[in-house]
Formats: structure tokens, sequence, C-alpha cells
């Protein structure tokens, strides 16, 4: 893995374009998932009661989305992984909770306008987690890092989205026991983007 000293060099770097293949995308989170299926499913649990409702989701999505990184960036360096570790992202409680907050404001207004801006805000943010947890950037910076980083190759982005999005929704009309499956394994998709576009320090 990459160690990156320059995290807003990297990001000029690959605002200019990248290359990113969804199918080895897709088998790096396989391999991922696969090694602890079992926390993955119980911290997924945990985490779709947590979110199902709106205030507690509003409060929680920030340390609970940021949860499944640092488990999965465990995993990836064959470290032994605990459902406590999942727990260790409300460390960094505040700065995550304004991250949620400040996506979810954007996102919200930008679909009152029109709908396309707001879905445009979601996945220019999709990795704005990342440099708040790994790179210890505040929130606004974060947001602005992640949506430079997406500009570099929105279209592949928004495809690999358009992709999870119909992988949830088979989890979802599978009783929505799919749900427990389809959410980590997303999860460890977008990781293995970050990862192969960035790299994680």
């Amino acid at each position: 893995m990459r160690v990156i000293s320059d995290i807003h060099g990297r990001v000029d770097d690959v605002s200019k374009g990248f290359g990113m293949s969804l199918e080895n995308l897709l088998q790096v989170a396989f391999n991922l998932f696969r090694k602890s299926p079992g926390i993955f499913i119980i911290y997924s649990i945990v985490a779709l009661v947590a979110l199902s409702n709106p205030i507690s989701g509003l409060l929680l999505a920030g340390p609970i989305t940021t949860g499944y990184y640092i488990v999965i960036h465990r995993i990836s360096h064959n470290r032994h992984v605990e459902i406590e570790d999942f727990f260790k992202s409300f460390d960094r409680f505040v700065p995550l909770l304004i991250l949620n907050l400040l996506i979810a404001v954007v996102v919200f207004l930008g679909l009152l306008l029109l709908i396309i801006p707001g879905i445009y805000f979601a996945i220019s943010y999709l990795f704005a987690y990342f440099f708040v947890w790994f790179y210890d950037v505040e929130p606004t910076e974060a947001i602005r890092l992640s949506r430079k980083m997406v500009s570099g190759n929105f279209p592949q982005v928004l495809l690999l989205c358009l992709v999870l999005t119909g992988i949830n929704l088979l989890g979802a009309m599978a009783f929505g026991i799919g749900l427990l499956v389809s959410v980590p394994f997303s999860y460890c998709v977008v990781y293995a983007a970050f990862d192969d576009i960035i790299g994680i320090n």
C-alpha cells in the first residue's frame, strides 16, 4: 500500500484524471469481505438498527460509516479484528458528526434543486470520511478534497455508485436480509476504490 506524505498533492494529481477497474475493485472487495463475513454481518445489524431512526441516523451515520472503513483497513493489513474495532470511530465523533451534517445539508439542498445537483454532491462526497479519519483533515477540507478527487473521473465514480445501488437493491429484495451482506460489501468496494486511487497512509 502506498504511503502518502502529501495528501493534497496526491489529490491534485488524481484530479487531473485516473483510471479505475470496476471488475478489479469488486474482486478486491470480495476478498476483503470474505475474510471476516461474520463480524461484518453483526455490525451491519447494529448499524441498520441505529440508522433506521432519522435523528439517530443523522447523528451516527458518520461514525458508523467510518467504523466500516477502520475494520476493512485492518483486514487489508491482515490484522485481527473484533467487533469493538468498528466503534473506534467514535474517538473522532465530533468531526465525523460535523462532516455528516454538512454532507446531509448540501445533498438535501441539492435534491431540492431538481434532484440532479443532490446526486452530484452525494457522489462527490463519497470519499470524505477517509480524509477525516485516515488523514486527520477537517470536515470542510475533507469535503473539498473528496469533490476534487472525484472530479478527476466523475463518470466512473458515478458508474461505481450505480453498481453499488443495484447490489443493495438486490440485497433489499432478498427480504432485507441480503442487506447484511450487500451493505458491508459495498463499503469494502468504496474502500478498495479510495485505496486504489489515493492510497491510505
